[in-house]
């Protein structure tokens, strides 16, 4: 029989390989039984793999280069201002306008680029790109009353730099409070199509990954036990769901340990491409004319290309292509202080975004600098060392996100999470 109704569940950044493997540890009971009657498998989340820009391709169905978000932070090269890319700077329609207008009732909760929120036929409580809630809703009247009710968009980060202890315990609450508004809501009527996004699991492996693989005593029984909060509530979803429910699970991309995280433009610095008005540089208005190039977080390297950047120095043509050589070629020799390299491809625009249009390649960075797995590329336009061991001990990876689909047809093979976007849409055909 044909489902009529599609509940999705959004575990932000879990791996497949961790299910796997919580699977086999007796973890995830509820989980680990929807899977062996569905479709479970690994997939590929988007480059950059950073949450705004693969569920901003999971709700439009196009890759960063078409919807316009590569990150958490981008510029203007004309004025050289960055900005916090959000949902007014998609450049698609979202999975959930679509289906509005098929006038299928809509229902989703904290998926990462929904704020500002649009009018949809239905509910949308933004993610955490949002600051306020009472701003982040539609209609505007939901926002006040989770507000009363002490609803969180996101847990509080800033915590785990001063008590971990007290960080996770903090995840819980928000997880409780984001459990309780999805039943409060998915009671409430009939939906097409409901869909809650869990932020706790992206959190908790960016503070506490390393600790879980090491087995350390107390954070990894706790890290344990939010996973096991999560399946029982999997469970009480399957409970009280109807037969006309089908399921989709997913994540936006893989975790890995993080072993260092390393100043891109520091190295930038350091070698020549890049000099600042002042120091240490506010903003990239502090970029002087006679710097070659830039970064961006994750790895998005920017050339200083005349006709395109505010105050370019560098030619178009043959010397841009030369840089751009001299650039990958030296970045591959960078290593860290053990002696072990930090960079493991490079690769230029029209590598990773051949659909690219013309207008759309003068927002695009000029070369991808992908890391071996444990360094993350960061984007700060000074730091006082290259390399740094922070209180981060978990990053993420393209590969290696999941999803679960029952009674949802999904392409066979490997694929990327800009791919269940159609997955979706067919389901209501």
């Amino acid at each position: 029989m044909k489902k009529s109704r599609l509940f999705i569940l959004a575990l932000d950044g879990t791996p497949f390989t961790l299910l796997q493997r919580l699977f086999r540890e007796g973890v995830m009971p509820n989980l680990k039984k929807l899977a062996e009657g569905a479709v479970f498998k690994q997939m590929d989340s988007v480059q950059p793999p950073v949450s705004s820009s693969a569920w901003a391709s999971f709700m439009t169905g196009k890759t960063p280069a078409q919807h316009g978000i590569l990150g958490f932070v981008d510029r203007t090269p004309a004025d050289m201002n960055w900005y916090v890319p959000n949902a007014d700077h998609l450049r698609a329609k979202t999975i959930w306008e679509i289906l509005s207008e098929q006038g299928k009732r809509v229902f989703v909760m904290n998926v990462p680029v929904t704020f500002p929120p649009k009018p949809i036929n239905g509910i949308s409580i933004c993610g955490f790109l949002g600051n306020d809630i009472r701003k982040g809703t539609w209609p505007p009247e939901i926002g006040t009353l989770l507000k009363a009710r002490g609803y969180r968009i996101d847990a509080d980060t800033e915590l785990a730099k001063t008590n971990l202890s007290a960080f996770m315990e903090h995840l819980f609450t928000v997880l409780e409070k984001r459990f309780e508004t999805m039943r409060s809501f998915y009671a409430q009527e009939h939906w097409d199509v409901f869909m809650t996004h869990i932020m706790e699991t992206d959190r908790l492996h960016h503070f506490f990954w390393e600790y879980f693989e090491q087995g350390h005593t107390a954070y990894k029984a706790r890290f344990l036990d939010l996973y096991r909060r999560i399946d029982w509530e999997i469970g009480r979803i399957l409970a009280e769901s109807g037969e006309d429910s089908a399921f989709l699970l997913l994540s936006d991309h893989g975790f890995c340990t993080l072993h260092y995280a390393v100043y891109l433009n520091r190295w930038l610095a350091d070698n020549g491409y890049l000099f600042f008005k002042s120091n240490p540089p506010s903003d990239l208005h502090n970029i002087a004319p006679h710097s070659r190039a830039y970064s961006l977080y994750p790895g998005r390297i920017y050339l200083n290309l005349k006709g395109r950047e505010r105050d370019g120095s560098v030619e178009q043509g043959l010397p841009y292509e030369q840089l751009r050589t001299e650039l990958a070629q030296r970045l591959k020799t960078f290593l860290d202080p053990a002696g072990r390299p930090v960079v493991k491809q490079i690769l230029r625009r029209e590598e990773v975004y051949p659909e690219a249009s013309a207008a759309e390649a003068a927002m695009l960075p000029d070369l991808i600098a992908i890391p071996h797995k444990g360094y993350d590329l960061k984007g700060d336009l000074w730091h006082a060392s290259l390399i740094d061991k922070t209180v981060f001990n978990g990053m993420h990876t393209e590969d290696d996100a999941f999803v679960l689909a029952k009674d949802i047809l999904i392409p066979e093979g490997r694929f990327s999470i800009d791919t269940l976007f159609k997955a979706v849409e067919g389901f209501f055909d």
